[in-house]
C-alpha cells in the first residue's frame, strides 16, 4: 500500500475519527482493525499468521518476565532465535540443514516489531511496564504509523498518548495544518527528490568494476543522499499522521549531514534506532564491562568494546547478509576513533581546552567535513554485496 494511495488516506482519516469519536475497547478494536488493514497489504497469508503469532508470543513473555528480572535474558534470547530464523540469515547455511530453512516468514515490518517487543519483555520485566492490555499492546505493535518502517516508539510514550496523559498535537487549527503540511513534505522528499536522486545512486546491480572512479564515488553518495530523503521522507508522513490521528511516533531525523563527529551523527540518523540500542545494548554491556575482572576500570577500552558490539548488532538488525556486518563494524570503527581522539585531546588540553576547541569554527567545519565522507561512503556496504565489494576492493588494492 503506498502512502500516495487513496486506501492509506482513508485509513489515517478513519483513524482520526475513530481515535476522537470512540473510547475504551471499541476504540482499541479500531485502531486495531486498521492497522491490520495496512500491515495485511505487506503481508503474505503465512505471514499475517507469524506476525500475529509473534505478537501474542511476545505479549505472554512479557506477562512471563513481569517482575521477575532473571527471565529477560532466555525471554530475549528466545525472540532474537526466532527473528534470525525468520529472516533468513546467511549464516545459518552453516548451522542448519537447506531443507530446515524457509524464507516464508521472512515479512515486512519484521525488524521493527522485533525491537517493539524486546523492549516490552525487558521494561516488562524490570518493572518500567506495569499494565500491559493484550489490545493496547497489540495495537502499540500493529500501530499503522509505525508497523512498516518504524520510527521505533515506546510502549510508555504511545500509551500515554492513547489514554490522553500526553497530547500528540497542541489544539487548535495552526497545529492541524502543520501536520498536514508536514504530510505533503514528506511526500515530496520521498516521492519526487528521492525519486529523483535514484537515478543517480548506486545499485545492487551496478558494475563497479566498469564503472570510472567519478561516477562511482558519486554513485555512493547520491545513494546516501537518497536513502536519506526516501526514509526521512516516509518518516515525515507518518509522524504527520500520527499527530492528526493522536499517537505521534517519535523523531528520526535531525540533519544528519551537519553533523559534527560520527557519535553526533547517529544522534541524528535513524535516531529511534540509536536510543533503542544505547538503551537495550550499550549501556548494559558496558555496565557488565565495566565490573569484569578483565576491562573492569578500563572506561575507554570498556566503551570501544560496547560500541563495537552495538554497531555490530544495528548492522545484522539492517540486513542478513556479510555486507551488513561490515556496515555496522565500519560505523563501529569510526566511533571508536571518534571516543580515541576525544580522549586524548581531553587528557592534553583538559575538559575546557576540549570544550573551547569543539566550538571553534575550524574543529566544526572540519568535523562536519570528515563525518559526511566516512558515514556517507560507508553506504557502500549497506548496497553492495559481499561479491561486489571484493570487486571494489580489488581495484582500490590491486
Amino acid at each position: 500500500m503506498s502512502l500516495l494511495s487513496p486506501s492509506f488516506l482513508a485509513i489515517v482519516l478513519a483513524s482520526a475519527v475513530a481515535f476522537h469519536a470512540l473510547r475504551g475497547p471499541l476504540r482499541g478494536l479500531a485502531f486495531l482493525g486498521l492497522s491490520a488493514w495496512y500491515a495485511q497489504s505487506f503481508l503474505t497469508p503465512v505471514g499475517a499468521v507469524f506476525t500475529a503469532a509473534l505478537c501474542l508470543g511476545g505479549w505472554a513473555l512479557a506477562q512471563w518476565v513481569h517482575g521477575r528480572p532473571g527471565r529477560k535474558v532466555p525471554a530475549v534470547a528466545a525472540l532474537v532465535g526466532v527473528f534470525v530464523y525468520a529472516r533468513g540469515y546467511s549464516f545459518l547455511d552453516l548451522l542448519l540443514p537447506a531443507d530446515w530453512r524457509t524464507q516464508a516468514l521472512a515479512t515486512a515490518g519484521l525488524s521493527f516489531l522485533l525491537f517493539k517487543i524486546v523492549h516490552v519483555v525487558i521494561d516488562r520485566a524490570d518493572g518500567r511496564i506495569e499494565r500491559l492490555p493484550l489490545l493496547e499492546y497489540l495495537d502499540y505493535c500493529l500501530a499503522f504509523t509505525t508497523f512498516l518502517l518504524g520510527p521505533i516508539q515506546r510502549f510508555q510514550d504511545f500509551s500515554d498518548q492513547w489514554h490522553g496523559r500526553t497530547a500528540s498535537i497542541e489544539p487548535g487549527f495552526e497545529a492541524h495544518l502543520d501536520a498536514a503540511n508536514r504530510m505533503l513534505r514528506g511526500f515530496v522528499k520521498k516521492f519526487v527528490v528521492a525519486e529523483y536522486l535514484s537515478s543517480w545512486a548506486l545499485s545492487p546491480e551496478a558494475d563497479v568494476a566498469a564503472m570510472e572512479w567519478p561516477r562511482l564515488v558519486l554513485a555512493v553518495y547520491a545513494f546516501y543522499a537518497f536513502l536519506y530523503f526516501d526514509f526521512s521522507g516516509y518518516c515525515d508522513v507518518v509522524i504527520g499522521a500520527g499527530q492528526l490521528v493522536g499517537v505521534r511516533p517519535p523523531e528520526n531525523f535531525d540533519l544528519p549531514f551537519l553533523s559534527p563527529n560520527a557519535s553526533q551523527f547517529w544522534l541524528r540518523v535513524h535516531r529511534s534506532l540509536t536510543t533503542w540500542l544505547t538503551d537495550y545494548v550499550f549501556n548494559p554491556l558496558l555496565v557488565a564491562l565495566l565490573r569484569s575482572p578483565r576491562l573492569g576500570g578500563r572506561a575507554l577500552a570498556s566503551a570501544c568494546l560496547a560500541l563495537m558490539v552495538t554497531m555490530l548488532v544495528s548492522g545484522l538488525w539492517h540486513g542478513t547478509t556479510f555486507n551488513f556486518v561490515l556496515f555496522g563494524l565500519v560505523h563501529g570503527v569510526f566511533l571508536v576513533a571518534f571516543r580515541v581522539y576525544e580522549h586524548v585531546l581531553r587528557r592534553r588540553l583538559g575538559p575546557k581546552g576540549l570544550k573551547a576547541w569543539r566550538a571553534t569554527r575550524t574543529s566544526r567545519v572540519l568535523g562536519t567535513a570528515l563525518t559526511l565522507v566516512t558515514t556517507g561512503g560507508a553506504y557502500v556496504f549497506f548496497v553492495l554485496d559481499s561479491e561486489a565489494l571484493l570487486v571494489l576492493l580489488g581495484r582500490i588494492v590491486p
